[in-house]
């Protein structure tokens, strides 16, 4: 999490990807798919460190403090590459088709965080059924206004000098 309170997915640019995700999660329960605990049972299990918890884990321990020295801590937004080429134009994307592109890049690393939100008693085929409609609920939300969904990175850069 950068100085400015920006994370994964959530910058100064277009909307929040996780506010993204929670209206296509509910929409599950809106369609009858879901019941109210599934609904609630999605966590995920992310932490964005700031530069103070980053630098604190130096602090107090001799032997880093003795061999390293922190030269420079840059904090920086890496704009979301799928929003950026089709907000230039030059992606000849449709709507549907850059939500179609963007959307799996989401889906790579979150899907089995959604879908053990869904009960256990639930068969494998029916999770899978409620998860295709979770992304489709997800594209059809990205295409309404693909110009404000992508997916930007907030690094943190550390460089470290060796002491002699």
């Amino acid at each position: 999490k950068d100085c400015n309170g920006y994370f994964l997915g959530q910058t100064d640019i277009g909307v929040s990807m996780w506010d993204s995700f929670q209206e296509a999660w509910d929409q599950l329960k809106e369609q009858g798919l879901i019941d109210e605990d599934e609904r609630l049972g999605v966590s995920f299990p992310n932490y964005y460190r700031t530069k103070h918890e980053f630098l604190e884990g130096l602090e107090g321990d001799d032997e880093i403090t003795n061999t390293l020295k922190v030269v420079s801590f840059e904090e920086k937004v890496v704009r979301c590459p799928y929003r950026e080429l089709y907000n230039s134009g030059k992606s000849g994307k449709s709507a549907r088709e850059y939500a179609e592109w963007f959307v799996p890049t989401t889906r790579t690393w979150s899907h089995s965080t959604f879908k053990s939100g869904l009960k256990t008693d639930r068969t494998d085929e029916d999770k899978e059924k409620v998860m295709g409609q979770f992304w489709e609920n997800y594209m059809t939300l990205v295409e309404k206004n693909p110009e404000i969904h992508g997916m930007d990175y907030v690094h943190a850069y550390i460089v470290f000098e060796k002491k002699e």
